[in-house]
């Protein structure tokens, strides 16, 4: 698993690539540290534990401005990416009704920006053949 950690707009994201199994409890910890409710904790546990390809999700408490998005194993590069524009469009659709932004002005598609930019270089490395040994 790859983990990042990134701050935009005051919000702190914590991020978890290509998870499996053996993360559970870690990524289970830092749902707790975002004040996750239980119900999703427990959802993101089972999704998790069944180990299927391409799952993700995406966890904002807006109060604490704390975001936590994972990405499961992927099946190829391009799922990759996929994946993470999916969850980031998800971080992007909190901030913006937190911060009441537009989403469809140059302020919403600069977060997505900034936010991809944070992790373009783990996507790189996770979507090529050639770099992650998939």
């Amino acid at each position: 698993m790859k983990t990042r950690v990134t701050h935009i707009n005051d919000w702190t994201i914590e991020f978890y690539f290509s998870f499996d199994i053996y993360d559970k409890e870690r990524i289970l910890d830092a749902l707790v540290w975002a004040d996750a409710p239980d119900s999703l904790i427990s959802k993101v546990s089972k999704n998790i534990m069944a180990g299927r390809l391409n799952e993700g999700f995406c966890y904002s408490n807006p109060f604490l401005r704390r975001t936590v998005l994972g990405t499961g194993i992927a099946e190829s590069g391009p799922e990759v990416l996929d994946s993470m524009v999916h969850e980031i469009i998800h971080i992007c659709q909190h901030v913006a009704e937190e911060d009441k932004m537009n989403p469809f002005g140059e302020g919403f598609a600069y977060l997505g920006g900034d936010i991809a930019r944070s992790v373009s270089d783990v996507v790189c490395m996770l979507s090529c053949p050639h770099c992650s040994g998939a």
